[in-house]
This record gives structure tokens, sequence and C-alpha cells, in this order.
């Protein structure tokens, strides 16, 4: 009887289904073909940046905008940290041991993870500062439209200090981290002096 019972439910499809996934896999692969590589990058920064909106927009309404800020703070300059450390190592690039090591690295991650998201220049000061100036941020516009400017906390400098502190570059950075330059009305410029 039991020998019966195996060779029944080999047999049936519905305990034996067939994978899909080898044929929806290459249907898939059909259409990603149609992408360019600069559309799928900004197809997936994009995504990316709606899923970090979302993200801090739920912090805030659920824990209240001190805490969204805090938390975006810690993640920002944490994830900064490790995808610097992460793109050094795919091209390679050499440890930034200078200012123009770190400014590079800087313009090589601006262009792999948002490039069209910023407007900016940036200048060098004597021999160990240079300042960035920030005319068009991505954040800026978003915490408009949300309402929320006054409160916000700026997250891309803190995503900088994390690339900062994956360069093991001693640096100080005026003025200090916190609210939105912009939306207080002043200018985005801030100040990075590396130490010795």
């Amino acid at each position: 009887m039991r020998s019966r019972r195996k060779n029944r439910d080999a047999n049936d499809p519905m305990s034996n289904p067939a994978d899909l996934r080898p044929a929806l896999k290459q249907q898939a692969d059909d259409h990603l073909r149609g992408f360019s590589s600069a559309e799928r990058d900004a197809l997936l920064i994009q995504c990316w940046m709606s899923h970090d909106a979302r993200w801090f927009a739920a912090v805030a309404q659920e824990c209240g905008m001190p805490v969204a800020n805090r938390l975006n703070q810690i993640a920002a300059r944490a994830i900064g940290k490790v995808e610097a450390q992460r793109i050094r190592r795919a091209l390679p690039l050499p440890p930034a041991t200078t200012r123009d090591d770190y400014l590079l690295a800087q313009e090589i991650l601006i262009a792999l993870l948002g490039p069209d998201r910023l407007d900016y220049r940036v200048s060098k000061l004597g021999d160990r500062a240079f300042q960035v100036q920030v005319q068009r941020c991505f954040a800026y516009d978003n915490v408009v439209r949300a309402g929320i400017a006054t409160e916000y906390e700026c997250g891309v400098f803190a995503r900088i200090t994390g690339w900062l502190d994956a360069s093991s570059l001693h640096y100080a950075i005026s003025p200090p981290l916190g609210k939105c330059l912009k939306a207080q009305g002043r200018e985005c410029v801030y100040t990075i002096t590396l130490g010795s």
C-alpha cells in the first residue's frame, strides 16, 4: 500500500509542481534587455530615493520629527561609510590620503548615486580645506513639498561625513550639521578642513 502511494504522489502534478522560474526569468531578462545602463541606473536611483523619503516620512509620522531626524543622521552617516568603502574596492580606488584624493572619490560617489539630484560647486580653500556650495538639493526640494522643511535636519551632509569617515582622514565641518541651511534662508555652504 505504501509503495502505491509513493508512486501516485510522484506522478501527481499537485505534489510535484513544475518550476516556473526559468521561463519567467527568461521573460524578465528579455524585458530588461530594452533598458540602457543609464536608464537602469536612473530607475534604481529613483526607486532608492523614493524608499528613503517614505522611510523618513513613516518614522516622522510614527515617532515625530526629532526621532526621524536623529535616525536619518545615524543611517545616512553609516550608509555613507559602507558605500564609500564598497565603491572604492569595486573600482578599485586607492585609499584617500589627501584632499584631492577625497574630492575625486566624492565626485565618483555622487556620479554613481545620483548625479542629477544636486547642483553644487566645490572649491579649494588653502592647502587642507575645501568648500561645498549647494545650489539645488533634492532633499530640500522634497521636504519643502512635504511641508517639513523648517524641521528637517540635513541628511545629505550626514552621508558625506560617512564618506569622510571611510577615508580615515581627520576632518572638521563648519557649520556643524543640523537644521537644513536652505530652509533657514541661508546659503547651503559647508567648509571641510582636513587634519593631519
